[in-house]
């Protein structure tokens, strides 16, 4: 296949646009056109929130306790903090980049005696560090976000719960905000399940932002009733009791974006879960294997910590990150984003999440960058990069 066939072959795109991000992700139209409907507009919340906590319960396999509440993950993870972490509390925080130091500060202002375990972007830290410190520490919480979006990489969720249980009586909360809907995720007691996680709507459940989303274990739940967490609206506690004892919620949620998630969720469901978890690992793949054959370098430094919904890549020659996120978009009509931190300026970030984790959205990107790059003077076989995506 010459050049000039992939054009014709390839040029004409079969959207308009295709959104790419590490969140906020594409919305389908028919979760568009339940949050607008009318029953989605009726004031009444109760039965809908019923099902939205049991389809959750469902996804993430949870033996405890769902709050959903207005707001994004940040919100919910705000809730989680200020809910179990008091002054006293002796928190450890896994840190692979922009994010888990966002936590670590987040937890500092809360009071909390953070430790932080930390790795420079591209890695993850490892089982045995985490094994090493807890075997002379005595930490209450283990705190780490699931993916580093910044950098692309996962923690293996499983592995980090069963040494943190065998080593220590810590409870793990999980910002799952790049991840939950697309990777398995267990909140309960079992011996590979953590204790807490929360997410927003906005990237593999393809929503628009609003709601955050905070599933509870069973054994977290039993530690809460003794706690006397201060405030109103993050208070997990008093959500939890209003919801029980009243049937309501102690603060108006978008009601809306309820309906949406149950549309949403039921997808995942529909497509069947182990399908979506394959899907987004098998395009996660593909994407890797063409963005090497095109010559770049993935920031995460090997295949089992590279994130299934989010790829950072570096930019050849020292192409400024921010020249193939405008020209991308303006050309091509593909928004992805610029890496965070240290890298900002040297990599890409670009999310497969939810609907958006497919061949056919992929193969889009690898043509329109291979294009982006050749026209910069980069030697890319253009005809062999995308025979790697059928």
């Amino acid at each position: 296949m010459t050049d000039q066939q992939s054009e014709i072959s390839y040029g004409m795109f079969s959207k308009k646009y295709y959104i790419m991000t590490p969140g906020p992700t594409e919305v389908p139209r028919e979760i568009l056109e339940t949050i607008v409907s009318d029953e989605a507009l009726l004031p009444d919340y109760q039965e809908i929130y019923d099902i939205d906590v049991k389809l959750v319960k469902k996804l993430l396999n949870n033996d405890g306790e769902v709050v959903i509440m207005g707001g994004g993950a940040t919100v919910g993870l705000e809730a989680l903090i200020s809910t179990f972490i008091s002054e006293n509390s002796k928190v450890l925080v896994l840190s692979a980049g922009y994010f888990g130091e966002i936590l670590a500060k987040l937890i500092e202002m809360y009071h909390g005696k953070v430790y932080v375990i930390r790795e420079r972007q591209g890695r993850i830290p490892s089982i045995e560090a985490i094994e090493r410190y807890l075997s002379k520490n005595n930490v209450d919480y283990v705190v780490f976000a699931h993916c580093e979006t910044s950098a692309g990489t996962i923690f293996n969720i499983e592995e980090i719960a069963e040494v943190v249980k065998e080593n220590s009586n810590a409870k793990i909360i999980v910002d799952a905000v790049s991840t939950a809907g697309a990777i398995p995720i267990n909140v309960n007691s079992s011996k590979k399940g953590v204790d807490a996680a929360v997410f927003g709507v906005q990237k593999a459940l393809n929503m628009p932002p609003g709601l955050a989303v905070i599933s509870l274990s069973r054994n977290i739940v039993e530690e809460m009733e003794n706690l006397k967490p201060k405030g109103y609206y993050l208070n997990l506690k008093l959500w939890l009791n209003f919801w029980k004892t009243a049937g309501r919620l102690p603060s108006t949620p978008p009601i809306n974006l309820l309906y949406g998630l149950r549309k949403s969720l039921e997808r995942i469901f529909t497509e069947g879960i182990e399908n979506v978890y394959r899907r987004h690992m098998l395009v996660s793949r593909k994407l890797r294997r063409a963005l090497r054959k095109m010559g770049l370098k993935i920031v995460a430094e090997s295949d089992d910590i590279a994130s299934p919904t989010v790829t950072v890549v570096y930019m050849p020659n020292s192409i400024k990150s921010e020249i193939i996120v405008r020209e991308l978009w303006e050309k091509y009509g593909i928004l992805v984003a610029k890496a965070l931190g240290d890298i900002s300026d040297k990599a890409i970030r670009i999310g497969h999440m939810g609907i958006t984790a497919t061949l056919d959205n992929i193969f889009a990107v690898i043509y329109a960058l291979s294009k982006v790059l050749m026209s910069k003077g980069v030697s890319i076989n253009l005809e062999e990069v995308l025979s790697l995506l059928t």
